[in-house]
């Protein structure tokens, strides 16, 4: 006779339930899933939600990057392309994720672009959390947004590919703060939906 197996389903540390292993981790999410809706505990999320948890799991993968290998000497040169890479998308995550609350996000992936397209009533709140943050990062607080993003409007692309280039450099503290600016605009933003 097989051993039957389950699996716990926790919630901030303390079990709520179980579900039979069925041994196909799919199956089980299905388990998993019903569980939570048979209990009510199911929470839907908007395309604008997804998006940020998306954004912000490549953010965490950036910055963690970065406080590894590319914030104290010696510098991990080889970190430096998936770094960007991470930020970059990140950053049009983010993006789309603040279109998205205001319509349909755009199929683009300048980051120039995406921002450019957004109501001014939220590059307004964007230049302004800008302002504030710039100088946390040694950065000039006068230069506007949108001039910080056109320096890495493609880099997504530029640096995946970063070894056909001949010579192309990014500054760290510009995308860190970036970053930080779209997280805090879309956390409240999407907060709001």
């Amino acid at each position: 006779m097989d051993d039957v197996k389950y699996l716990k389903i926790l919630d901030k540390d303390q079990v709520i339930g179980k579900i039979l292993d069925s041994g196909d981790p799919i199956e089980n999410a299905k388990r998993y899933t019903q569980f939570l809706k048979d209990k009510n505990l199911y929470v839907e999320l908007s395309q604008s939600k997804l998006m940020f948890k998306q954004a912000r799991s490549f953010a965490k993968i950036a910055k963690d990057i970065h406080s590894k290998s590319l914030l104290k000497p010696p510098f991990d040169q080889e970190a430096s392309a998936p770094f960007v890479v991470n930020s970059a998308f990140a950053c049009e995550m983010y993006l789309k994720s603040l279109q998205s609350v205001y319509g349909e996000p755009e199929e683009i992936h300048s980051l120039s672009q995406l921002f450019k397209h957004l109501p001014n009533k939220l590059k307004d709140k964007v230049n302004k959390l800008t302002k504030e943050k710039s100088t946390s990062f040694k950065l000039n607080n006068k230069k506007l947004f949108k001039d910080h993003i056109k320096t890495i409007s493609n880099a997504f692309i530029d640096w995946r590919y970063i070894y056909e280039k001949d010579n192309v450099t990014v500054n760290l503290s510009v995308i860190l703060l970036i970053l930080t600016v779209l997280d805090i605009l879309a956390c409240n933003e999407i907060k709001q939906t």
